[in-house]
């Protein structure tokens, strides 16, 4: 935190920033107080950054993330389960036994 102020960030809950960095990391959260730097090789920031900023990113991303991993896994589901449905109405209830169904495929061995 003291490096960060030296650069020019803002805190307004001190505590609150002391437990996000040793939670989330420095370097996790650099990504998103990028943009607000006015020098890159010293890493000096613009005027009125902050870090509530940083952590309100963050989150957001965050956020996100969850919703968007949550829609591919609805994704996923569903063409498993039509792959699943579609092999089995063609090639029987053990169709993933049959190793001629993924001839094009190439298997390998590990361990």
């Amino acid at each position: 935190m003291q490096l960060l102020k030296s650069r020019n960030m803002a805190f307004s809950k001190e505590s609150k920033a002391v437990h996000f960095l040793a939670n989330i990391s420095y370097y996790r959260l650099k990504g998103y107080w990028w943009e607000m730097q006015d020098e890159k090789i010293n890493h000096h920031f613009k005027e009125r950054s902050d870090f509530e900023t940083v952590i309100n990113r963050y989150n957001f991303d965050r956020h996100f993330r969850l919703i968007v991993f949550n829609a591919i896994e609805w994704i996923e589901i569903s063409l498993r389960t039509k792959m699943i449905y579609h092999f089995s109405l063609a090639y029987g209830a053990e169709w993933y036994l049959d190793l001629a169904l993924f001839k094009e495929f190439e298997f390998i061995e590990t361990y």
